[in-house]
This record gives C-alpha cells, sequence and structure tokens, in this order.
C-alpha cells in the first residue's frame, strides 16, 4: 500500500506540483480516507521521503538486474548510464518527480534529497573503467566530473522536451561519450 500512495504522489507532483502533495490530494488520488493515508504515513515529510526513496530503489532494482547479465565492460557502462535518464514515459515521471524533490530539498530545511547516490553512481562507473583498463585519462576525478555533467545535461534536456525521449538515440548519445573516454 505505501508504495501505491508513493506512485500516487508522483502523479501529484507529476501534473500539479510538489506543493499540491498535500496529503488531501495524495489520499484522494490513492483512493484512501486521509485517516487511511496517516496510518501509513503519520507526517507529510515521511511520506515525501518515502517517495523519493521509491524513485532511488526503482533506478536500483533496474541496476541490478543489469548486473546478472552478460555483458562487456563498455556495453555494461552504456547500459548502466541509460538507466540514469528518462527513456520511457515511467523513467520521465521518476526524473520528473526527482527533480522536483532536489528543488524542494533546497529550500525546506531537513529535507534531504541526497543527489549523492547519482555523484557516486558516476564515480563507481569511471573506477569501473579505470579498473578494466578501459580509462584513457589519468585525472579520474575530472573525467567524473565531465561525465557527471554530460549526463545531467541529457536528463535535463530529456525532461524539457520529452518528445525528443527516444532510447535507442539515448544510447547512441552515451555509447558516443564512452567511445572518447576509453582506450
Amino acid at each position: 500500500m505505501k508504495n501505491i500512495i508513493a506512485e500516487a504522489t508522483w502523479k501529484i507532483i507529476s501534473e500539479q506540483g510538489i506543493h499540491h502533495a498535500t496529503s488531501r490530494t495524495i489520499a484522494k488520488e490513492a483512493g484512501l480516507s486521509q485517516g487511511a493515508l496517516r496510518h501509513y504515513f503519520s507526517k507529510q515529510e515521511s511520506l515525501l521521503a518515502f517517495a523519493m526513496e521509491l524513485v532511488k530503489e526503482k533506478v536500483l532494482t533496474r541496476l541490478k538486474n543489469l548486473n546478472a547479465k552478460e555483458l562487456a565492460p563498455q556495453e555494461r557502462i552504456v547500459e548502466y548510464l541509460l538507466e540514469l535518464v528518462p527513456t520511457d514515459e515511467q523513467t520521465l515521471l521518476e526524473m520528473e518527480v526527482w527533480f522536483a524533490f532536489v528543488s524542494y530539498g533546497k529550500t525546506q530545511k531537513g529535507f534531504d534529497a541526497n543527489y549523492e547516490d547519482l555523484q557516486n553512481a558516476i564515480r563507481n562507473c569511471i573506477t569501473y573503467l579505470k579498473n578494466e583498463g578501459l580509462l584513457r585519462t589519468t585525472d579520474e576525478e575530472k573525467e567524473q566530473e565531465k561525465l557527471y555533467a554530460f549526463m545531467n545535461g541529457m536528463a535535463l534536456n530529456l525532461y524539457l522536451e520529452p518528445h525528443k525521449i527516444n532510447r535507442t538515440r539515448s544510447k547512441e548519445m552515451i555509447q558516443d561519450y564512452i567511445h572518447w573516454i576509453i582506450r
């Protein structure tokens, strides 16, 4: 039930903005009374935190599923990075909600969007390529920043212009980028 409530929260955020994600609107969207909603989330902050964590969990699940596949190092990194940008309606919704949470976290004391996970994911990609002997540069930190900027820019572009969302094209762009940083 918590996931249903969180996904109702996502819908409200997507359609009306995070400031409209009140217990009343979320309960209505989830088909619950406010009392039933409060049974699962006694505070608005805990509901929003859970909804944000569910976004991360969905991405992590897709990444873990990739780990089960037998992929060459370069292909593994491309597929991994592809999961960090919106490539369909579901991942666009997740990205839209994620951006809302990040913005909300910048203005609301005590609400931490913790986007360090994304930075760590990018850092892990560069470290993986280095450990595989594929990284062209010796300046790992600089390459991490460049890849982080590229992925953020790509994600923002796809979010702002959803008509450009195309998994094949996104994959090609990531492949091109990775091609330039490996040997």
